[in-house]
């Protein structure tokens, strides 16, 4: 990857080991922390106890009955297993990226990928760019809940992936979130 006058380019095969950590970030990012969960678990016991005793003592009220249905989710959410979630996201990236070259361009309007095999190509603007993470393989770019833009470091020559780093924060305005991924 080059930069020049504020124009990055890459290219790069996307390889089990960087689909295996798009997988493990993108399974970290859906889990919640111990602290989400106990304070979904603190508001979801005090909010159920309070309006189940409001509806005991003044009747059915409907609202009272969907603010204690809302609290019952948030217990749901607190207690549910943590683990692997159901979801096609990491199926469909392994079907559509493995084995496949990628390639980018960075410049002053937006991120560009164009990938091997796909008629098409993706382009996004800096402001459709909602979240910028990181691990020690790759950078992502988030521009949906579910797309991202999956940029190899290694593939930036010259280290200058930090100089991209730099500049996906600049023009987007966001600051890369770095995830810990365990060796594969």
């Amino acid at each position: 990857m080059s930069a020049t006058n504020g124009l990055f380019t890459a290219s790069c095969v996307y390889t089990d080991d960087i689909l295996r950590d798009f997988e493990a970030l993108y399974l970290q990012k859906k889990e919640l922390s111990p602290a989400a969960r106990a304070v979904l678990g603190a508001l979801g016991a005090a909010g159920a106890v309070y309006f189940g005793f409001m509806l005991w003592k003044e009747g059915l009220q409907l609202t009272r009955v969907g603010y204690l249905l809302i609290c019952s989710i948030l217990l749901l959410l607190a207690l549910s297993r943590p683990g692997k979630r159901p979801d096609d996201t990491v199926a469909k990236y392994r079907k559509y990226y493995l084995d496949r070259r990628a390639d980018f361009k960075v410049d002053e309007e937006g991120l560009e990928l164009h990938l091997e095999k796909q008629k098409n190509y993706a382009r996004s603007k800096f402001k459709e760019i909602y979240g910028l993470s990181e691990t020690d393989r790759c950078l992502y770019c988030v521009i949906k809940g579910k797309a991202y833009y999956i940029i190899p470091k290694d593939a930036v020559a010259d280290g200058k992936a930090d100089d991209l780093k730099r500049y996906l924060e600049k023009k987007c305005g966001k600051r890369f979130q770095k995830y810990e991924i365990s060796a594969q």
